[in-house]
């Protein structure tokens, strides 16, 4: 019995790094794009901006040997952590970090679609209600529904106060450290579920998330259920719950689902941000993403400013989780070759495609990995 049982193991160990090793059937980038923003539309997909600056590449996925084209540059030009979906053919894009005249890092609201048919950009007629920096966006029935975001105010005044300091670093301490000491729930984060309808340019405020506002979690919508993994609740804190959400005509009520499982190694999970996930055969599975191993152990004890204490150090992770949707719980079905994180996922043909990203270390990535799971193997290629 002891026999047969390692022999399973090494033969799944041998076997996932096989499926690791095997080329990805995709491209890779023709630059690294991390914190920047894409979208599936059809067979095509988007993705640009972040380290790209202000490129854009579609691939179609459906053509074989098909290689990234360039889009014209977009037009709101440089900026980081924007969101961005597919919705009747078109992609549109909203907000993001940008160096202004006035500071560095300023969250911005302003919303842009983008035509395929006409190849060219267009300013919309409109703003995020909210912040779209640290929101995590999901399609369905003609609507994007926005789920969380920092706080613009907070933020940008943040920024603002840095670029008066004049490079004083004994200044920027003091503007820094009350910040980072700030309590979860005084950082708000928006606690509210917004959509945007881009047939009617209308926003429309759908309820409110019941539990801590989020800043990159994962995101996915199936048959009008909306799904909550993770994100950060404050600067370098994580949460490890997960949440389902149902969308009616008045709004999406929620329950909480299991939280996910602690990886090996580690004492507790810390939860992450920048994961990157989608549906494949069915499942939804989740993986890569950020945090600060440790964090949570300090702010349960008091230490609010928790991820700038003890010497921690931001470490990206490779686990790949698996939701069992009619229990509501997960379990760690395997490994990435290496950790990633803030990247572009998108679902397609029983496959997560996981675009670019940041590794350890933070490089950006050029690489497009696929993930597949059919309840039973987990194969990455």
């Amino acid at each position: 019995m002891k026999k047969t049982a390692l022999h399973s193991a090494l033969f799944a160990a041998i076997a996932m790094t096989a499926f690791a090793a095997q080329a990805s059937q995709y491209p890779d980038l023709p630059v690294g794009i991390k914190s920047g923003t894409g979208a599936l539309i059809g067979d095509t997909v988007y993705v640009g901006l972040g380290t790209g600056g202000d490129k854009f590449y579609s691939l179609n996925l459906k053509e074989k040997d098909a290689k990234w084209q360039e889009l014209p540059a977009f037009p709101g030009g440089k900026r980081n952590q924007p969101v961005s979906a597919g919705v009747d053919g078109k992609l549109y894009v909203f907000g993001g970090f940008q160096d202004t005249d006035v500071a560095k890092n300023q969250v911005i609201n302003d919303a842009y679609r983008y035509d395929p048919e006409t190849n060219s950009w267009t300013k919309l007629q409109t703003r995020s209600p909210r912040s779209a920096v640290g929101a995590s966006v999901a399609e369905t029935n003609g609507k994007i529904y926005f789920v969380g975001g920092i706080n613009q105010e907070i933020w940008n005044g943040l920024f603002q106060d840095i670029a008066a300091a004049g490079g004083d670093k004994d200044k920027e301490k003091a503007i820094f450290d009350p910040y980072f000491n700030l309590r979860v729930q005084d950082f708000f984060f928006s606690p509210e579920i917004v959509s945007y309808e881009p047939a009617t340019n209308t926003w429309r405020n759908e309820g409110i998330f019941p539990y801590s506002g989020r800043a990159g979690a994962a995101v996915a919508i199936k048959d009008n259920k909306l799904l909550v993994v993770n994100g950060e609740v404050k600067a370098g804190l994580r949460t490890q719950t997960t949440e389902l959400g149902t969308i009616g005509k008045n709004g999406v009520t929620w329950k909480k689902l299991g939280d996910l499982p602690t990886p090996k190694g580690q004492k507790q999970q810390e939860g992450i941000a920048g994961a990157m996930g989608g549906y494949t055969y069915g499942n939804y599975i989740v993986t890569g993403g950020a945090n600060f191993p440790g964090a949570r152990a300090n702010y349960q004890n008091g230490i609010t400013d928790a991820h700038r204490t003890g010497g921690l150090k931001k470490t990206w992770h490779s686990d790949v989780y698996a939701l069992n949707a009619k229990k509501g719980t997960w379990k760690i079905i395997g490994n990435l070759p290496e950790p990633i994180g803030y990247g572009v996922s998108v679902s397609y043909d029983n496959k997560v495609l996981l675009i670019g990203g940041e590794g350890q270390g933070g490089k950006a990535l050029t690489s497009v990995q696929t993930m597949s799971y059919d309840g039973k193997k987990l194969v990455v290629e």
